[in-house]
C-alpha cells in the first residue's frame, strides 16, 4: 500500500487529453491549507493547521467502461494534535469494509494520513449501469439532514470534506424512462447484522421527483420515501424513513422537510426541520464535528432540529452566507457564517465560523482556508 500511494502521489498533476479525441485519462484535484482557531475559554485559544491534498484519477477505456481512483492526503499539526491522546486514531475515519488508509506518521506533534475514498469500476450500456467498489451512494434530497441516506450519512459540520464518505458496495441501476429509475445497492459486510442493502424506485409525477426505498440497514427493516418539487414558487423537499429492528419490536422514524427560495437578485434562503425519534431531548454533548461511523439515526443528537440558511453573491468574486441551527428542546443553537473570495482562477480564500452555544458547554471555532484547484 505504501509504495502504491507514493507512486500515485508522484504522478503529474495535470489533465491528460488529446485535442482530436475524447480524453482517456484525467487527473485533477486540489490542495488546501486551513488554519483553525479553537476558542477553548476566555483566555485560551488552540491553533491548528491542516494541509489537505486531493488527487482524482478517472480512466475511460471505452464508451461503456469507467474506472476512478481518488485519494485524500492530510497533514495535521498544532495544539490539538499535541494535546489530544492518540489523535491519529480519531482522524483515521471513513474507512468502510476495506481498510484503505495509511498513516506513515503518527506523533504527538504531527500526523500524516492518506486514504483512498473512491475506487470503483463502472459499466454502462443502454439503460443499465453497474458500479462496483468504493463509491458514494447518495439517496438523500435535502441539504442539512438526509433520512433517506441509508448508505452514506454525513455530518453537516464536517464542511472540509466536500466529497463526503463512500461505501464498499455494488450498485445496479436501471433507467426506466424520463426521470425514472430503479436502483439496487448492497454494502460489503462481515455479517447480516452489519449489512445494508436496499432498493430505490424513482419516478416523476405532478412535476415532483418521488422516490420509494426499502431494504435492511444494520439489522433494521428500512422503509422510506422522499420528494423534490416546488410549491408556491418555492422548492419543496422532504424525506421520511421508518426503521424497525428485526430481532425485537424497537422502531423509530426520521422526517426532514425543507423549503428554499431564490430572489431575482440571487439572495437564497433555505428553511428545514428534522424530527429524529432516536434523538434525545437534552444530549450530554450536543455536536461533534465528524462524519465517521454515522448512520441516519445519529444525523442529529436532538429529537427536534431546525435549520435556516441564507447566501448572497455580494460580487462575482465574493460570496457570503450564514446558517443557523436551533434545538428547541434545550435552547441550544449553532451559527455558521461563511465568506468565500476568489483571488484568481482556481484559488479561493474561505473564512468559516462554527459557533455552538448551550447550557452545558459552548464551542467556538474560526477557520481560514486557502484552496488551489488544478
Amino acid at each position: 500500500m505504501k509504495r502504491f500511494l507514493v507512486l500515485i502521489l508522484l504522478m503529474p498533476m495535470t489533465a491528460l487529453a488529446q485535442d482530436d479525441e475524447e480524453p482517456k485519462l484525467i487527473v485533477k484535484g486540489y490542495v488546501k491549507d486551513m488554519v483553525t482557531f479553537n476558542f477553548a475559554g476566555s483566555d485560551s485559544t488552540l491553533i491548528d493547521n491542516l494541509i489537505h491534498h486531493r488527487l482524482n484519477i478517472a480512466y475511460y477505456p471505452s464508451d461503456h467502461f469507467t474506472a476512478k481512483l481518488e485519494f485524500r492526503n492530510r497533514v495535521f499539526t498544532g495544539d490539538l494534535v499535541r494535546l489530544v491522546p492518540n489523535y491519529g486514531s480519531l482522524i483515521d475515519a471513513n474507512n468502510d469494509y476495506f481498510d484503505l488508509s495509511y498513516m506513515p506518521v503518527n506523533r504527538n506533534k504531527i500526523v500524516i494520513h492518506s486514504m483512498i475514498d473512491r475506487a470503483f469500476v463502472q459499466w454502462n450500456k443502454n439503460d443499465w449501469e453497474i458500479t462496483l467498489g468504493r463509491q458514494r451512494l447518495n439517496w438523500g434530497v435535502n441539504l442539512a439532514w438526509n433520512p433517506n441516506d441509508l448508505f452514506n450519512s454525513y455530518s453537516f459540520f464536517d464542511f472540509d470534506y466536500e466529497e463526503r464518505p463512500g461505501s464498499d458496495a455494488l450498485r445496479i441501476r436501471k433507467y426506466t424512462g424520463y426521470a425514472s429509475e430503479i436502483e439496487f445497492a448492497i454494502k460489503a459486510a462481515d455479517s447480516f447484522e452489519e449489512m445494508t442493502t436496499a432498493i430505490k424506485y424513482l419516478i416523476n409525477k405532478w412535476n415532483y421527483d418521488i422516490q420509494f426505498i426499502g431494504g435492511v440497514m444494520k439489522n433494521n427493516l428500512a422503509l422510506g420515501s422522499g420528494w423534490a418539487g416546488s410549491i408556491g414558487g418555492m422548492g419543496f423537499k422532504g424525506e421520511v424513513t421508518y426503521l424497525n429492528e428485526l430481532d425485537n419490536s424497537n422502531s423509530g422514524v426520521l422526517t426532514s422537510i425543507s423549503l428554499d427560495y431564490m430572489l431575482p437578485n440571487s439572495l437564497y434562503f433555505n428553511a428545514s426541520g428534522l424530527y429524529n425519534s432516536y434523538g434525545l431531548s437534552e444530549p450530554y454533548f450536543g455536536l461533534v464535528n465528524t462524519s465517521s461511523n454515522l448512520d441516519i439515526r445519529s444525523i442529529s443528537p436532538y429529537k427536534w432540529s431546525a435549520f435556516l440558511q441564507s447566501a448572497y453573491p455580494i460580487h462575482p468574486l465574493l460570496n457570503a452566507g450564514i446558517a443557523l441551527m436551533i434545538f428547541p428542546s434545550d435552547g441550544s443553537y449553532f451559527i455558521n457564517p461563511t465568506i468565500t473570495y476568489s483571488i484568481i482562477d482556481n484559488l479561493d480564500l474561505d473564512v468559516i465560523g462554527q459557533l455552538y452555544y448551550s447550557d452545558q458547554s459552548d464551542a467556538q471555532a474560526l477557520y481560514l482556508r486557502l484552496k488551489y484547484s488544478y
